[in-house]
């Protein structure tokens, strides 16, 4: 993962981001999806929020979660 600077600008009354060429998404793409959380903005295709995570083998790192601590099993009650 990257990150790469865009620039916002207006076009008639929308925002607009710039792209970089370094980042810019595949021709075949002419939707996407704009995840919102407080400040921050997502842009994946459309219909793929998901798909990369789960096919991406390098998402996280080798040694991610190897020094985990788990709490011991709690005994409780069947319903």
């Amino acid at each position: 993962m990257s990150i790469v600077t865009a620039t916002i600008f207006m076009n008639n009354k929308s925002q607009a981001i710039r792209i970089p060429k370094t980042a810019e998404l595949p021709e075949k793409i002419k939707n996407v999806n704009i995840i919102v959380q407080g400040n921050t903005r997502i842009i994946t295709p459309i219909n793929k929020v998901w798909d990369s995570w789960f096919n991406d083998v390098h998402t996280v790192s080798d040694d991610f979660m190897l020094d985990r601590e788990q709490p011991q099993m709690q005994e409780r009650e069947s319903f």
